[in-house]
């Protein structure tokens, strides 16, 4: 469906350009979080300890952001360079496979993006299932409406109606309120437990400093914003047919990945987690090994190294992903 202000094949256009750079910023988020991933402290990290979890989730978003990046690039192609008719025609084709196999794209990098999401929920509330059976509900349904848009797209019988059609309405608009649901839902859940684990240790703690656990909720908080807003503005375009959606959409992609590797490589670099003394390290510990404060909390891993120089004594902060909140006493049961 053609746009009288904005016709598809600018947006196509556009969107190409949109996505390589969000693609660019994604290589860089990518390769930062493998280091945080496959390296430590000037080699490689032996196979026991790599958090096989978080690396396969990366190199399946890697993974789809390139095929999706190769896709729109083999479109544009197609359209201007292999098509002897106006590229307008030859992007109006919906069910045309370039197109679905990009929607898949989006449709599993959404699923993994999610399920990430869902399962770091899962690990700071101590594996309670109850806790995300609704997200877990709505990530399924999220699913479920991706696959039917895939399926209805590659059988759509006007190939010239868009994404518009009336057959994808539907889901095209379930899929994309649910993703939102979820995202906001899983992410307040994760906020609320760390700020409650925070006031927790406050009260507890005889030590006055700024809690490491506050600069996680900013990440999650600032990390999550930029898929919510994304998704606001995809959805907004969408209802209202406009074919800036296909640019926003394509960047989409990007930003889902971005998003995950921002997460790990702030807490690595100490962003999210600064280094509380070792007075307070020892507080926390004892009382948790006394059972009187509920640990479920995120590992957040410091280390004090000293250096013979007879000055300060620098502090260097290292922390684990998200994934890895578990208490003490869970982890050394694994």
């Amino acid at each position: 469906m053609a746009n009288e202000s904005f016709p598809i094949d600018a947006a196509q256009v556009v969107g190409l350009f949109m996505e390589s750079v969000f693609y660019g910023i994604f290589l860089v988020t990518f390769f930062a979080c493998l280091r945080v991933l496959l390296w430590l402290e000037g080699g490689f990290k032996p196979v026991h300890s790599i958090n096989k979890k978080m690396l396969v989730a990366a190199l399946l978003m890697f993974t789809f952001a390139s095929l999706d990046v190769a896709f729109h690039l083999r479109h544009n192609l197609d359209a201007f360079v292999h098509y002897d008719g106006d590229p307008i025609d030859e992007f109006a084709k919906t069910s045309y496979w370039v197109n679905v196999m990009k929607m898949g794209c989006y449709v599993a990098q959404t699923f993994v993006g999610d399920a990430i999401l869902l399962f770091r929920c899962w690990i700071v509330y101590s594996r309670k299932w109850y806790i995300v059976a609704l997200p877990i509900l709505l990530w399924l349904g999220t699913t479920v409406c991706g696959a039917m848009t895939i399926y209805v797209e590659a059988t759509l019988d006007d190939p010239g109606a868009g994404l518009n059609a009336s057959s994808l309405v539907p889901f095209i608009t379930s899929m994309l309120s649910l993703t939102l649901a979820t995202n906001v839902l899983t992410t307040s859940l994760i906020v609320h437990r760390i700020l409650k684990i925070r006031n927790q240790l406050k009260h507890r703690s005889t030590v006055a400093s700024k809690s490491p656990l506050t600069n996680v909720v900013v990440v999650l908080i600032e990390s999550g914003l930029i898929y919510t807003l994304s998704i606001i503005i995809l959805f907004g375009l969408y209802m209202a047919s406009s074919n800036a959606q296909y640019g926003v959409s394509n960047a989409v992609v990007q930003i889902i990945g971005i998003t995950f590797n921002l997460i790990i490589t702030s807490v690595d670099r100490g962003d999210a987690t600064q280094p509380t003394s070792q007075n307070a390290r020892s507080h926390i510990s004892h009382h948790g090994s006394a059972g009187n404060v509920p640990l479920h909390m995120i590992n957040i891993q410091t280390t004090v190294a000293r250096y013979p120089d007879h000055e300060t004594p620098t502090l260097k902060s290292s922390g684990s992903d998200i994934e890895n909140s578990v208490t003490k006493r869970e982890w050394e049961t694994r």
